[in-house]
């Protein structure tokens, strides 16, 4: 029963209000992008004495991105187009048992927007964005990790939907 609170908790958590949007609005706000930085957000010490490292997911990341034709930029690269944008991942953790942990992936591709009303005010919004939870055992860590590609892959595609080269 425990399992069950948290892993509808976490779909809570992860529940995307923003529903209205659609998978083909999501593509087109990748169009004219050049490249992307990855920002990897920090994870448990938990999670990280199990095996699971921003290293890792980064390496990961960038590898799916690049074999993809998806140029990786770096923070002062992206900060100097006017988009300035990154692909924020977020793998969140939770500790269950001593064999048993929850999570919950996040991707969501982060660029400039303004507001209707208001062109001249920007801020960073997610403008594409996919999430997943699941539960796994402290063993097999990799499971989290082929959760994150498969999220990277879906924005791979829709990335390369709307910049054909």
């Amino acid at each position: 029963m425990r399992y069950v609170v948290m892993a509808i908790l976490m779909t809570l958590v992860c529940f995307d209000l923003s529903m209205a949007q659609t998978r083909d609005q999501q593509r087109e706000s990748l169009r004219g992008i050049q490249g992307v930085e990855v920002v990897i957000e920090d994870m448990r010490p938990d999670a990280q004495a199990d095996g699971l490292s921003q290293e890792a997911i980064r390496a990961a990341v960038e590898l799916i991105l690049r074999s993809n034709g998806i140029r990786v930029v770096t923070h002062s690269e992206s900060m100097k187009t006017p988009a300035s944008p990154y692909l924020y991942v977020r793998v969140s953790t939770s500790n269950h048992s001593s064999d048993i942990f929850a999570y919950a992936v996040t991707v969501a591709f982060m660029q400039k927007v303004s507001l209707v009303h208001s062109t001249q005010h920007m801020m960073s919004a997610a403008t594409w964005e996919k999430a997943s939870v699941g539960t796994t055992s402290h063993s097999n860590i990799r499971q989290v990790i082929n959760s994150v590609e498969s999220k990277i892959k879906e924005f791979s595609n829709d990335f390369l939907a709307a910049n054909p080269r």
